[in-house]
């Protein structure tokens, strides 16, 4: 796993806590990093739409691995899950407000959702800072999509519109992830292990400052269900 990712995944896993009994709902999988990891202490179902993401799943722990979109879902009861997540998914589907609202019936009373989601702002510091790419900088803040490498358009859409498209649900918590990471241009410091730790531990203790989150390159979304 490169060094990013490796922080990327560790920011949010601490951000979560340690989890343990839980019957846990991982939506967009991809290669089953995160759900291998809280497999080990909870039961884990993982979809995943693109079985080719799947050829190289971590499976070091036992989960069980759906091969499916949305629809996947149906076979699950109202209120089965204790905890989603739903990782850098909503960006690349179209419709958003079904997807979230699926998430929201299959979601316990008390239970929870984590949603990684890309933060326009973060993207335009990207562009200007790190690429040097004007145009697409001022593209981004007139309000347009940018592309990732693997995954194709990333649609942006705001934290807010969440609570738009259930009105069940509610924002709990913001956290901001890779602040500072990326502005780091000396590469050879990225795979330093003890920088790693530094600079994590420098990630997490700025990722609740509004400041901060405002310019993250991902949001980090808790979000349960109202009146609990």
């Amino acid at each position: 796993m490169p060094a990013w990712e490796r922080l990327f995944k560790k920011i949010v896993w601490k951000q979560l806590g340690d989890i343990k009994d839980k019957y846990i709902l991982d939506f967009g999988s991809g290669e089953g990093i995160t759900a291998d990891h809280f497999a080990e202490k909870n039961q884990v179902v993982a979809v995943e739409p693109w079985e080719d993401m799947l050829k190289d799943a971590w499976t070091d722990n036992e989960y069980r691995q759906i091969v499916g979109d949305i629809d996947s879902l149906k076979e699950f009861d109202d209120n089965s899950f204790d905890i989603i997540i739903c990782h850098n998914v909503l960006e690349y589907i179209d419709d958003k407000e079904n997807v979230i609202r699926e998430l929201d019936r299959v979601l316990k009373p008390d239970g929870f959702i984590s949603l990684v989601k890309h933060n326009r702002n973060g993207r335009v510091m990207q562009m200007a800072v790190l690429l040097d790419d004007f145009d697409k900088a001022n593209a981004l803040l007139d309000g347009e999509n940018s592309t990732a490498s693997k995954f194709g358009a990333i649609r942006y859409y705001e934290d807010s519109q969440i609570e738009t498209w259930s009105s069940d649900l509610f924002i709990e918590k913001t956290y901001g992830i890779r602040t500072f990471w990326d502005l780091q241009q000396n590469q050879e410091k990225h795979s330093d292990e003890e920088w790693q730790e530094k600079m994590m531990n420098l990630e997490l203790r700025v990722s609740e400052l509004d400041d901060f989150v405002d310019i993250a390159f991902f949001h980090h979304l808790v979000i349960r269900k109202k009146g609990i």
